[in-house]
């Protein structure tokens, strides 16, 4: 028995060095891809409730299927303003540590349009502590196109606005890990790894036309304060070539099962609030509003809308939404 006890400890350690090392590989992997810059990805306020958008290890991170929507409107009082939406859909495999995901997402911004379809594949390792290691990785086609044609131009004539360029394909790939204990999560993520300019005009190479490579991690936990109030406090940071690091501190207040408040400070003097509403554990609604405090007083603001259905699937192991 003491034999088999020894045994099974020095497999779990060695399966526990194992991970330490692809975590330090990850690591490496994306240490050296910020090496170059690229066009500025879109930031969600409430990336905490759907986490997937950063970071593949959590496509399929709980034991029911689930569909979401994330819609952010940018600076709406701007003509020509930002917008970003992702459609997501990502199950757990039954009875198996693999997870899944498929995403389509669709960002403008003025004339510039761009679409894109990701898939998402994540593998679960379970420690004996009772905590888990996911790692992820994720495939992506983007497609660009610019629309010089809709422009009203000041100069009609301009030779160099006459047509619309056309499209262009890029393909890509990214990697994640995480780590659960208990009520701590944390991760690291670079959704996006290839170096390649994304403009339909051949041979430009200007940055803002490059993909954009950028290392999130993230940190969060949960607190219970009493037996139906809990808090959920969460830390992220974005790290780009070229760029100030982004950081953004936020916190969700759950009241029940049902409802949740909240709120997000990022260091570039952005300000913002957060409601989330979970009727039946299966449907969830969720608003964000936040504020540039900074050169852009004058817009009125940034909306974000999130919508989520949980599939009433193995209702035996179904985890409340709001938990990771």
């Amino acid at each position: 028995m003491e034999f088999v006890k020894d045994m099974c400890i020095s497999t779990g350690n060695r399966i526990l060095e194992a991970s330490r090392g692809l975590l330090l590989v990850l690591v490496f992997l994306m240490a050296m891809a910020l090496q170059v810059m690229g066009q500025e990805p879109a930031f969600y306020a409430q990336h905490q409730q759907n986490r997937m958008v950063y970071n593949p290890a959590l496509a399929g991170d709980r034991d029911i299927p689930g569909l979401s929507l994330l819609s952010r409107q940018q600076w709406v009082s701007f003509e020509g303003s930002p917008s970003a939406n992702h459609l997501n859909v990502h199950s757990r495999l039954p009875d198996k540590n693999v997870g899944v995901g498929l995403s389509l997402e669709y960002e403008r911004m003025g004339p510039v349009q761009y679409g894109g379809l990701k898939g998402m594949y994540a593998y679960t390792l379970q420690l004996g502590s009772g905590g888990k290691i996911l790692m992820g990785l994720q495939g992506e086609l983007r497609v660009l196109q610019v629309k010089i044609a809709s422009l009203e131009l000041v100069d009609q004539g301009d030779p160099l606005y006459g047509d619309d360029p056309g499209m262009k394909f890029q393909p890509n790939v990214g990697i994640g890990a995480g780590f659960v204990q208990g009520r701590f999560r944390a991760g690291i993520s670079m959704p996006r790894m290839l170096n390649s300019a994304l403009t339909p005009y051949q041979g430009e190479s200007s940055r803002l036309s490059r993909s954009s490579q950028v290392l999130y991690l993230d940190l969060g936990w949960q607190q219970a304060i009493t037996e139906s109030i809990s808090f959920d406090p969460a830390l992220l940071l974005a790290f780009s070539a070229g760029r100030s690091p982004l950081i953004e501190l936020s916190g969700l207040l759950h009241i029940g099962e049902k409802f949740g408040v909240g709120a997000m400070f990022r260091f570039d003097q952005t300000l913002g609030g957060m409601i989330r509403y979970t009727h039946q554990n299966k449907y969830v609604f969720g608003y964000s509003y936040d504020l540039s405090l900074g050169k852009l007083l004058n817009n009125v603001g940034t909306h974000e809308l999130y919508l989520a259905y949980n599939f009433p699937f193995n209702q035996s192991k179904t985890m409340s939404p709001r938990k990771f």
